[in-house]
């Protein structure tokens, strides 16, 4: 007759409580990974977002660099001939509103009413200092042209952090920071009114 096995190593009871509690922190880990992601998605889709709409609005609005007007300026002498693209005559607005009119680089941001939402109304934690416009010769456009010139127009989204809610609070890891990009467009008209430029 096989005795009856007895023991602590094969004892049955608690092994379900056991196994839960190795397998819930690795559960909770893996949720809170999936949230800071979903987390970090939404920012980032939202940022480029604000950043296409920004560059859209600056090709069509007042320049927002208080040299734009030296640094492309006509030369009479050549009225009627094209103008060659050349990547080192550049006007620059920021960061931190450097070179920038400053109701200009405000109108962008932080809107001006309900028709013209800023970069805010689609990413709040943007700030000024969180960007940089760089209006650069296209190629495009001839001296004298009634409209301005036809230039390159670049907008950055300069390095900004996005805190980390679970994995933060649960682990302490540090903020995310996002990576600098670039959204470009060919400027219009460069006038915030129709026939007032």
């Amino acid at each position: 007759m096989e005795g009856r096995k007895s023991g602590f190593f094969s004892a049955q009871s608690g092994v379900a409580l056991t196994e839960a509690l190795i397998v819930m922190p690795i559960m909770v880990l893996a949720v809170a990974v999936c949230v800071e992601f979903t987390h970090v998605v939404y920012q980032w889709n939202a940022a480029a977002k604000a950043m296409q709409l920004g560059v859209r609005k600056l090709i069509v609005s007042d320049p927002i660099t208080t040299d734009f007007q030296a640094v492309f300026a006509f030369d009479p002498a050549l009225g009627g001939q094209l103008i060659p693209a050349n990547a080192a005559v550049k006007s620059v607005c920021g960061p931190a509103g450097a070179n920038c009119v400053a109701g200009e680089l405000d109108r962008l941001v932080n809107g001006a009413g309900t028709m013209w939402p800023g970069l805010k109304a689609y990413y709040p934690s943007i700030e000024s200092d969180d960007i940089r416009v760089t209006y650069e010769l296209s190629g495009l456009g001839y001296q004298g042209r009634p409209t301005g010139p036809v230039v390159t127009v670049r907008l950055d989204f300069l390095p900004n952090d996005i805190s980390l809610l679970a994995l933060g609070s649960l682990l302490g890891f540090a903020d995310f920071i996002f990576p600098p990009f670039t959204v470009t467009a060919t400027s219009e008209d460069l006038c915030n009114s129709p026939g007032g430029c």
